[in-house]
């Protein structure tokens, strides 16, 4: 796998902040991506690596995602 450079990553926080970034999980063939689901530890790394904090990497991998959908589907 080639080394990752999360720029768009860092671009998206710096527009609309940490909070509405989210990584997308388009895995199911749709589209053919340069890695899967075994890659998302590369991603942690290059996140850390430019400087994201444990918090804002969990939002990004997940937690963004979660609190958005627990904040609109139906009970």
């Amino acid at each position: 796998m080639q080394q990752l450079q999360p720029k768009s990553i860092r671009y998206a926080v710096d527009k609309i902040g940490i909070d509405k970034v989210a990584l997308g999980s388009d895995f199911d063939g749709a589209i053919e991506a340069s890695y899967d689901v075994t890659g998302f530890p590369a991603i942690v790394d290059a996140l850390l690596k430019v400087g994201f904090d444990r918090p804002s990497i969990e939002k990004i991998m997940g937690g963004n995602i979660r609190d958005f959908l627990l904040r609109n589907l139906p009970e």
